[in-house]
């Protein structure tokens, strides 16, 4: 049950809501596309406003690396490059599935959330992940 003081945004809200996955699909394409063509992307606000890297920094380029096949480069600049694409996999079928079929989509991955709490399980690997990187690998994200 999703508090109706916060707004929802687990995997599952996000699938549900056709233009919500076709916005982050088409950003996250964008940004990949400038990446992937050397014309650059968004630069990092948390690096910008505080000088340290932020947990989702090298995502774009692990991404752009698994996209490209080069496994051990991709995993060498995040770890979690294929979460990311999984994600957005999911986020671009929902945006063109009809209703009847992204809302069976939806529920499917809201009941997986709910049985596992994948939402949560990722988001404090994630952030466990940026620690180890942050302190004990100098120049993790400088790769």
């Amino acid at each position: 049950m999703t508090n109706p003081g916060r707004h929802d945004t687990t995997l599952a809200s996000l699938l549900s809501d056709r233009r919500a996955a076709l916005v982050l699909t088409v950003v996250a394409a964008a940004q990949i596309a400038a990446v992937a063509t050397g014309v650059g992307g968004w630069p990092c606000p948390i690096k910008l406003a505080f000088g340290i890297p932020c947990p989702g920094c090298g995502l774009t380029r692990a991404t752009i690396s698994l996209l490209r096949g080069d496994f051990a480069k991709a995993f060498g600049l995040h770890a979690f490059a294929p979460v990311v694409l999984l994600g957005l996999a999911a986020l671009a079928v929902a945006a063109i599935l009809p209703t009847e079929r992204r809302e069976a989509f939806a529920e499917l991955v809201r009941r997986f959330e709910r049985c596992t709490k994948a939402d949560y399980v990722v988001l404090a690997a994630m952030l466990l992940y940026w620690s180890v990187r942050l302190l004990f690998m100098p120049g993790a994200f400088d790769r």
